[in-house]
This record gives structure tokens, C-alpha cells and sequence, in this order.
């Protein structure tokens, strides 16, 4: 009977230079849509290369629908793709053609490009050099998905590209998934995008699982501050107080579950993280009652929850000014 995980990984490691990713178990399941968060040299990059087969880690196993290094129904579509020096329509099924599979391939290539929303009446016979990037990236997903993989890995997959791209590629790889029951495995930095995209998000910090779900990865360096609390400075500036960390580079874990959510900042209170963050989406948890916000803070974007009957009475919508307030004993040191 086949198991219900696509991939089953057990001890990886593999190294570049004085980076290691260590990934002692890791599991997915087939049809699932997974997202990687992490900030630059994390190794979301270097997971997703070994996942796709296109490097054999130093050490530990990766198997892939029952079988130890099968590399033959995952594709990946890199955060730079590269396209033959050929027209679009050589590129969209060269795949194809390396598989000895000659059927159709104008009439499957065009639906391709369609369903990146590129018309292959203008776009079939291009060459690659007239392409905009947004257009190159789309036209090298359609020679991903004409494949029907099992496994679509993407790494960055909307970095870079305008907005019309953007949306094509979003919406191309919610279709594959819906239409062939595609596994997705997805890296971004755009934690809101990926919540809206993905079941289920592995965070990772120097070469590690950092933790899973919405919660909150604040990463270092931390420094000591005067009564027993240390802190950690956002990109746009804000501090994060903590207790003391194990060591200065430590990540420290935020769950959504322990952040208040004010319309002011709050007096006589114990929390000493007091934070202005702008709303960015909202989503609702199911039957739960709640609803979980992405806000955006200084540079960086931290998930609450709320229930709805406070959301109502708080008139919280995107683009609205809040307070995020919690302790410094909220972060956890993982």
C-alpha cells in the first residue's frame, strides 16, 4: 500500500563552505502544498535543490513516492530559470522531447502558455531573448507543468517579476495542484503570499527547521539591555525584547497565539514589547472562530490571531495601523 508521504526525508546534511543544512526527519504529504520560510542562507534554496534531485546529499536519505533517489516526476522551476537560446516553443517542450514523448506537441505546448496567460499565438514562435523577465519566468513554469509532474518545486517563485507575472504564476500553480494533484513545495521570503498559497509552512534558520505552522521566527543577533532583558533590531528599526538567549545568534519562536492586538498601546502592563504594525491580510481558521492577521512591522511581517467578533468591534481590515504587544517571556528559544 502506498504511503500517503510523497517525501520522506531522514537524516540530511550537506554543506557548502562553513554552511551545513542538518534536516534530521522531514515529511510530506502527496498533494499537499508546503512553503519554506527562512531569511537569506537559511538553506530553503539548498533543501529545495536536493528535494528536486539535482544534488545527492553528503549524507542521510531522501525518498520520493517510496523510492531512495528518484528524481524522475519532481521538476523545479529556480528563482532565476534558464532558458535554451531556441524559440518559446522549443523551450516549453524540451522536457517532452527528452522523454521520448512526441505527441501533440504544438497543441500541448500552447495550452502550456496558456495557462501561464501568454498567448501562444504571440508567443509560440518567440525567441528567448525577447522576453521580459516576468515573461521568461512564465514561459520556463510552462515547461514545468506541461511535464504533469508530481512534485512542483519553486524557489522564489514571484521575486522580481511584475505584478501581471506574478498573478499568472500564482494562479498556474494553484490550477496544477487542483487539476493533477501536484505536491508544491514553495520557498519566499513573502510570508503573506506563501500563507495564501500553502497548507503548512517549515521555517528554517541557519541550515535548521526553526519551527512550522504561523509561527513567528524573530532570528539575532540579540544584545543585552538593562534589566535582565535583551533585544533584537528589526530591519526598519523596532526592538524585540527577550530574556536571555542561549547564545547571541540564537532564533527565538513568537506564536501568534501570545501576541494582544490593540488599537492603542497599552499602560499598566507587563508586556514590554509594544510594537506599531500595519494590517496586510486576513484569513479565517476554519470553524475556529478566529481569524489570523498578517501584519506588517518594520520591515518584517509577525502573525496574530484575533476572533472575529473582536475583529468586527476593532473594524481591523488591510491597511489599518494596530499594536502588537506581548512579553519578552512570549519568545521561546528553540
Amino acid at each position: 500500500m502506498k504511503s500517503n508521504n510523497l517525501y520522506e526525508i531522514y537524516g540530511i546534511e550537506h554543506s557548502y563552505g562553513d554552511f551545513t543544512l542538518r534536516i534530521p526527519e522531514l515529511k510530506i504529504e502527496r498533494g499537499s502544498a508546503v512553503g519554506l520560510s527562512g531569511p537569506n542562507g537559511s538553506g530553503k534554496s539548498t533543501l529545495i535543490r536536493l528535494m528536486s534531485f539535482l544534488e545527492k546529499p553528503e549524507s542521510g536519505r531522501i525518498i520520493f513516492n517510496g523510492i531512495y533517489n528518484n528524481r524522475l516526476h519532481a521538476t523545479m522551476l529556480q528563482q532565476d530559470p534558464y532558458l535554451l537560446k531556441r524559440t518559446v516553443y522549443d523551450n516549453v517542450c524540451y522536457g517532452l522531447k527528452v522523454k521520448n514523448d512526441y505527441r501533440d506537441l504544438k497543441k500541448r505546448s500552447a495550452e502550456a502558455l496558456e495557462r501561464v496567460n501568454l498567448d501562444h499565438k504571440l508567443f509560440l514562435h518567440r525567441k528567448w531573448f525577447e522576453l521580459s523577465g516576468g515573461e521568461a519566468k512564465r514561459v520556463a513554469l510552462a515547461s514545468r507543468l506541461i511535464l504533469k509532474p508530481e512534485a512542483l518545486l519553486l524557489d522564489e517563485p514571484v521575486a522580481n517579476v511584475d505584478t501581471e507575472s506574478s498573478l499568472a504564476i500564482i494562479n498556474a500553480v494553484k490550477w496544477t495542484r487542483e487539476e493533477h494533484s501536484t505536491t508544491l513545495i514553495i520557498s519566499s521570503h513573502d510570508l503573506t503570499w506563501l500563507n495564501s498559497v500553502t497548507d503548512h509552512i517549515w521555517k528554517l534558520y541557519n541550515g535548521k527547521l526553526a519551527g512550522s505552522g504561523n509561527a513567528n521566527m524573530i532570528p539575532g543577533p540579540w544584545i543585552r539591555e538593562k534589566h535582565n532583558l535583551w533585544f533584537t533590531t528589526l530591519p526598519g528599526g523596532d526592538k524585540i525584547y527577550s530574556t536571555e538567549p542561549p547564545d547571541c545568534n540564537a532564533a527565538a519562536i513568537l506564536h501568534p497565539n501570545d501576541i494582544i492586538i490593540s488599537e492603542k498601546t497599552l499602560k499598566h502592563t507587563s508586556a514590554v514589547n509594544h510594537i506599531e504594525a500595519k494590517v496586510k491580510l486576513l484569513v479565517s481558521e476554519g470553524n475556529s472562530g478566529k481569524i489570523r492577521i498578517d501584519t506588517e512591522t518594520s520591515g518584517r511581517i509577525l502573525s496574530c490571531y484575533i476572533t472575529e467578533t473582536s475583529a468586527l468591534k476593532m473594524n481591523i481590515i488591510p491597511g489599518k495601523k494596530i499594536w502588537l504587544i506581548f512579553k519578552a517571556t512570549s519568545l521561546e528559544w528553540y
